[in-house]
């Protein structure tokens, strides 16, 4: 060996030395680091085990696991939309909350609390003595303001009566639009109404009808949008999520953010192709198997996510 090589085998060698060294050090350090967290860490642990012992002995814990069980019967009995809806209803439930716990409100309520406590010392009124307690200008106001009250609350029932009477009304028209069912295959669809067996009129000659005229026949107009009769809108272009809503409605479906998804993606492959695509399309378009698919639309899923996407009945569907 030259002494070159020998040289260099010197360097090399010592290099490697430091190269131990410092392992070495790190490793003393981080065994005294651990020497030294031990007993934090020991001390913490105690006193974590002390505060839950605690928190179990005064019943925290128990109060935070029935907190856990509303929050999963909350999970259970409602929908996200639902608590979409009751966020933006927070503002108005704390408007309220506000204006009657008004000192002065509190006060009156007070008052009519006493009043009903003390309710046995009341002398029984006749009609005459009613009249004479009218000319009471405290009964007079509490007299008005109960009637105001009553009038409100008529016309806030009134109100809701006629909302739902329209809503029934508009599920009853898409109802009636996407036709009664029938089972093929095992899978339950919809058949259109034209093919349903129904006593044949007369037909009449329409030569001399326009195109427009052949069409206003056979759609149906729900809040100015039009249907043909098997469902689908004449205009794709008139969409909107309200009126998806609306046909999910119809369908006997409550649509979550995955329903969304698939509708979404119905959507924006036909609006880029020109194309309604079919169930093996939307598994390679979104992450979605068939399986959970058909868990999601279980009566035709291609046919009804096109019918809500406003497009067209995909290729290959009844």
């Amino acid at each position: 060996m030259s002494q070159s090589e020998l040289t260099t085998l010197t360097d090399q060698v010592a290099e490697l030395t430091k190269s131990v060294d410092y392992l070495v050090k790190r490793q003393q350090q981080q065994e005294e680091l651990f020497e030294e967290m031990m007993p934090i860490a020991k001390l913490a642990l105690d006193a974590s085990v002390t505060k839950l012992d605690a928190l179990e002995r005064d019943g925290t814990l128990d109060f935070v696991r029935e907190l856990a069980g509303i929050g999963v019967r909350v999970r259970e009995g409602f929908s996200p939309a639902d608590v979409r809806q009751l966020g933006d209803a927070v503002v108005g439930i704390l408007d309220a909350v506000k204006a009657l716990t008004r000192p002065e409100v509190l006060k009156i309520a007070q008052d009519a609390s006493e009043a009903l406590e003390h309710a046995d010392d009341a002398k029984p009124l006749g009609l005459i003595g009613m009249v004479r307690s009218t000319k009471n200008s405290d009964v007079q106001r509490g007299m008005a303001v109960m009637i105001e009250v009553l009038k409100r609350v008529g016309h806030g029932v009134n109100a809701m009566d006629a909302k739902q009477g329209a809503r029934d009304d508009k599920k009853k028209s898409l109802a009636r639009m996407l036709g009664p069912r029938r089972k093929a295959l095992g899978t339950e669809r919809r058949m259109p109404p034209s093919l349903v067996s129904t006593p044949q009129a007369p037909r009449a000659d329409t030569s001399s009808l326009g195109a427009s005229s052949i069409v206003a026949k056979t759609c149906v107009t729900i809040d100015g949008v039009e249907f043909c009769t098997n469902g689908d809108m004449v205009d794709p272009g008139a969409w909107n999520r309200a009126i998806a809503s609306a046909i999910a409605v119809a369908e006997g479906l409550e649509l979550g953010d995955r329903h969304w998804i698939l509708i979404n993606a119905a959507r924006d492959e036909f609006l880029a192709s020109g194309t309604t695509p079919n169930i093996r399309r939307l598994t390679l378009i979104t992450d979605m198997t068939t399986r959970d698919i058909y868990g999601l639309f279980p009566k035709a899923p291609g046919r009804t996510i096109a019918r809500i996407a406003g497009c067209p009945k995909p290729a290959g569907c009844l």
